[in-house]
């Protein structure tokens, strides 16, 4: 059931995208966005990594480890990728720091978010959603985990315009 979950959230990861434009503009340059690079490519980029994350899963047969992934790949980097990528397409006026700080708040709770949906649609449609009881905290541990190593990867490049 998480594989289909995962491919249903490309479209809505890139509605993402062009949220977080707006929040990140409206944020740190009190106007809406204004793209510097258009948005095609950074939505080919995502939708190329969720994919991606959906072949890798496919191919694991522990649904635990699976899990972990997903919610670490899928959701921790992929949605501070995002947010790299608004920030690399509409340049706010915004410091690494300022970055690390608000990506890691909008990231953590997209992944707060995910978690209400899947109660949501296991507690209304009994679908599957979760083998346990530590699920839903193993969920967010495994998203804040993608979500650091993400932050540590991509902050250094925050500012750097071609």
């Amino acid at each position: 059931m998480t594989d289909v979950y995962l491919l249903a959230l490309i479209i809505p990861f890139c509605l993402t995208y062009f949220i977080l434009a707006g929040l990140f503009s409206l944020f740190f340059d009190k106007h809406l966005p204004v793209f510097h690079t258009g948005p095609m490519r950074s939505l080919f980029i995502i939708v190329l990594l969720a994919l991606g994350v959906f072949a890798i899963m496919s191919m694991i047969p522990d649904p635990e480890i699976a899990n972990r992934i997903e919610h670490a790949v899928g959701g921790g980097v992929l949605a501070t990728l995002i947010c790299f990528l608004v920030v690399r397409d509409t340049r706010p006026s915004i410091t690494r720091f300022q970055f690390f700080i608000f990506s890691a708040l909008v990231v953590t709770s997209l992944g707060v978010v995910n978690e209400l949906v899947e109660f949501f649609l296991q507690a209304q449609f009994h679908l599957t959603m979760s083998r346990g009881m530590l699920d839903t905290w193993l969920d967010l541990s495994s998203n804040t985990v993608g979500t650091v190593l993400a932050l540590v990867a991509l902050t250094p490049f925050v500012g750097r315009h071609r």
